[in-house]
């Protein structure tokens, strides 16, 4: 955990849904049963509590326990001679009281992120059996519901395993709970029995060597090497995330609490890196993060912990609360998913525009181009040489939008995104799309699909037409040909476009659009309002302002093109704006490149089963 603090508290709470708890009955040598001990199972929620004043009850109303399952008190560490200060347990009371009201388990942590030189006395063999018999008479002493051990880097010696076997043995016949918090550098430390001994242990996927901290990667990196490399069961590892922030200052390492980070920094809730005012940037874990990170331990491990709950915002700026929002989702695909975000609140307005030769920006995160770097995979805006068009981010709209203006040329103008990280066979892109094309003409195509770095129709300069194209899974297109409204149609089996209809496009006006996809081989589920929708094996349902769109017979599982392997993951799109010389025989006449597209809102989201 982190350094420098006095007491470390496990909050443990059973949320209807989330935990289950099975007692499992203990057989003897003679056949007699003894004593139940407790088996958990279910998605575990995880706080740290640290006790920063005189007394752990002013933390009383500092979070809802509701919201949690496990609460470790942090920290509690003996003096030389193994006894405990009392003063840690100053008004522990009144916590259990409220986290057993609440069906929260209490555990109490030992040891924490700076290094106890006293465990490596008290641990030896000399002296083990006394202190274990110590620490087992506290989890009497304040009616807790076991014990934490945080111990960390030289901690973690000889003496440990012994001393966690040891500790089980007093803990487990009495129904109590033993779990660790484990770190990536001492991972080889903790021996195959110590995990056995373990009910489950907290990987702490934070303060990662170099900028990043906290990245989704490395929560992956961790749970893969205790699932992998270690054999342990899933529902026995805990995926730890930071309620704070690193940067560096002057050489040194400095933190700053969610909270204050937020507080500060209006936005950076929904971002994972902000520039502090004295140009320091911090990185963190924003609230898309956590939540991707809690759908990944529900499909893949056994819960989510944090450190720590003190350093929370509040309201709708809560990490806990994006925790319990994501585990309790109704919406979206029927097993856990992550969902990638576009952040378009750039630091200030910009415009791409043409010149005589052709043009085009990439954005990748550290190297943004044009367009803001995206937290996965690659960005890119694209112009043919003299066609009129132009990009223009607009961060201070109300969502930040990118608007488009169309080509006049044949060769688009394109948006594009590309080889995005963690992408699966099941996708749902969703985003807003405005419109300022009236009487206008041109023709805006959305592709989506798989692509590598390498030469594609998501980040070359052609425009997708209608030849066996590589990578495209599907695609729908708007043409703005005559009257008020565009026509709108999807890519068929041929590479050409069947109409759909021409009657929810008008040429002015906002548009929610989401376009959920299975390429995988079997049907798939999402539910979206109060209703699930099967999603049929290569195909896709498109749906705008919350309506499901059909096409003719009543078509609402648009056909994948072919083009695209199944099984293969959906993880790119773009957007084509072209041929919109204007009508200047019209009356009114229009002009070349005012079909206007403006995108905010830019999601897509991974079934991770898939």
């Amino acid at each position: 955990m982190k350094q420098k603090l006095v007491v470390s508290a496990i909050l443990v709470l059973l949320i209807s849904g989330c935990t289950k708890i099975r007692y499992m009955l203990n057989t003897n040598k003679t056949g007699h049963m003894s004593t139940l001990q407790l088996e958990e199972t279910g998605f575990k929620i995880v706080a740290y509590l640290p006790k920063y004043t005189s007394t752990l009850a002013d933390h009383i109303n500092a979070f809802d326990f509701s919201k949690v399952t496990h609460l470790n008190i942090a920290f509690f560490n003996p003096d030389v001679n193994g006894n405990f200060p009392a003063s840690q347990g100053t008004g522990l009371d009144t916590i259990v009281s409220k986290a057993h009201l609440n069906n929260v388990k209490v555990l109490l942590s030992l040891g924490g992120g700076s290094n106890q030189s006293q465990y490596a006395n008290l641990l030896t063999a000399a002296n083990r059996a006394a202190f274990i018999t110590k620490v087992v008479n506290l989890v009497s002493q304040y009616n807790v519901d076991g014990i934490d051990v945080d111990l960390e880097g030289d901690n973690i010696d000889e003496n440990y395993e012994a001393f966690i076997t040891g500790l089980s043995a007093q803990l487990k016949p009495n129904g109590k709970l033993l779990t660790a918090a484990v770190a990536w550098w001492t991972r080889d430390r903790v021996t195959d029995s110590c995990l056995t001994a373990f009910d489950f242990i907290n990987v702490m996927a934070y303060d990662k060597a170099g900028d990043e901290h906290s990245p989704y990667s490395y929560a992956k990196q961790h749970v893969e090497y205790w699932k992998g490399q270690r054999g342990l069961a899933a529902n026995k590892i805990v995926v730890g995330v930071p309620f704070y922030g690193l940067y560096t200052a002057s050489g040194n390492l400095q933190s700053m609490k969610f909270s204050e980070i937020t507080a500060q920094y209006p936005g950076a809730e929904n971002k994972d890196t902000v520039r502090r005012t004295d140009g320091n940037v911090v990185n963190y874990n924003g609230i898309p993060t956590i939540q991707n990170k809690t759908a990944y331990a529900q499909q893949e491990a056994g819960g989510i912990m944090f450190w720590q709950v003190l350093q929370d915002a509040g309201g709708s700026l809560s990490l806990l609360n994006a925790i319990h929002d994501k585990i309790n989702s109704s919406t979206g695909w029927a097993h856990p998913y992550i969902t990638w975000k576009f952040d378009l609140s750039s630091p200030a307005s910009a415009t791409f525009t043409d010149s005589t030769a052709a043009k085009a920006s990439v954005s990748v995160k550290g190297t943004p181009g044009f367009l803001p770097a995206p937290p996965y995979g690659y960005g890119r805006v694209f112009l043919p040489a003299t066609c009129g068009g132009y990009f223009q981010l607009q961060p201070g709209t109300n969502p930040p939008g990118l608007k488009i203006a169309a080509s006049s040329t044949n060769t688009p103008a394109k948006l594009s995104w590309y080889t995005i990280d963690e992408a699966k066979p099941l996708a749902a892109l969703t985003f807003n799309l405005n419109l300022n094309a009236a009487l206008t003409n041109g023709q805006l195509i959305i592709p989506f699909g798989y692509s590598t770095t390498s030469s594609s129709t998501f980040n070359n300069t052609n425009q997708l037409t209608s030849v066996n194209t590589p990578g495209v899974f599907a695609a729908i297109r708007l043409d703005f040909y005559g009257g008020n409204f565009a026509t709108l149609s999807y890519r068929n089996a041929t590479f050409g476009y069947t109409t759909i209809n021409n009657t929810v496009f008008n040429k002015t006006g906002n548009y929610k659009i989401e376009l959920y996809c299975n390429n995988s081989s079997a049907g798939e589920n999402y539910t979206k309002g109060a209703n699930s929708y099967t999603l049929p094996a290569q195909t896709y349902n498109l749906w705008v302002n919350d309506v499901l769109i059909q096409g003719a017979s009543s078509l609402t599982n648009f056909p994948a093109t072919g083009e695209l392997a199944a099984l293969s993951t959906i993880n790119s799109f773009s957007f084509n704006a072209s041929g919109n010389t204007g009508t200047p025989g019209t009356t009114p006449p229009t002009s070349a490149n005012s079909l206007l597209a403006t995108l905010s809102n830019i999601f897509i989201s991974f079934d991770l089963k898939n």
